[in-house]
């Protein structure tokens, strides 16, 4: 039996991913913080074999869902950590609180999955593990700088953790996907700003659907690496060309026109 575990997995791109899988006759195993989503989606995706509901936010659910992991008795094939969310404005009017959980979840949490994971594939012989970063990793972005920060680390860390599993028959992608249809501003995929105008508006966005197909065929191919589709590839190519100090000031203007 093929078992693929999903963080996040009750709606964007962590649900396209449960969704994609299902079609490929995995079995899934997955994780969100609302119960009622969950629920539904054991009557809406075959497959299902079991749903972990657990904060990410709070950091002393890392080590439950993890013992909750450690109990499923067949082998794990893949693990995708797509659970995060992001927060705009200037870091120093955000409210504690909520930087604190979005590290927890963006950075603590995949740090800790990732171990486990890595671990318990290397023992199994076999595995996939999928991070989800963001284009936002490979530059600062002024107003949103907690957050590129915290995707900054999951391809770094991602990148670099896949050349360690190589040899151990561990593959490790990191995915960056640019602006998607999500509920990105939220931890519960309730996004209003897709529904807005501004550089975030949906009519910017490709779907979750094209993203996770893209996501899982890098996956499959073992490249430690994905940015999808060419204009992203291109956003990111310019961000390491262009002067630093011209890349600040362009995206501190566009992110304070949001």
């Amino acid at each position: 039996m093929k078992t693929a575990f999903i963080t996040g997995a009750t709606s964007g791109i962590g649900l396209a991913f449960a969704k994609e899988l299902s079609m490929q006759g995995y079995s899934l195993i997955l994780h969100g913080r609302n119960e009622e989503k969950l629920a539904r989606l054991q009557d809406e995706i075959a497959g299902v074999v079991s749903t972990i509901c657990l904060d990410l936010s709070q950091t002393h659910a890392h080590n439950e869902l993890i013992e909750r992991l450690s109990q499923y008795e067949y082998t794990i094939d893949i693990a995708i950590n797509n659970a995060g969310f992001g927060l705009h404005g200037a870091h120093c009017e955000l409210p504690p609180k909520q930087v604190h959980a979005m590290i927890s979840v963006n950075i603590l949490a995949l740090t800790h999955l990732s171990e486990f994971f890595a671990k318990r594939m290397e023992m199994q012989g076999h595995g996939y593990i999928l991070n989800v970063a963001s284009t936002a990793a490979y530059q600062p972005q002024p107003y949103m700088a907690a957050y590129a920060a915290s995707k900054a680390y999951v391809a770094s860390f991602s990148e670099s953790l896949a050349i360690e599993m190589k040899s151990k028959g561990v593959s490790i992608t990191c995915l960056s996907p640019g602006r998607t249809d999500t509920g990105f501003f939220s931890f519960d995929g309730d996004d209003a700003s897709s529904r807005g105008a501004g550089t975030f508006s949906s009519k910017y966005r490709v779907s979750p659907e094209k993203v996770a197909k893209l996501g899982l065929k890098a996956l499959f191919k073992g490249k430690y690496r994905e940015v999808p589709f060419l204009n992203n590839k291109f956003y990111v190519f310019l961000n390491r060309i262009l002067p630093k100090t011209m890349l600040l000031k362009i995206y501190s203007q566009a992110m304070t026109n949001i």
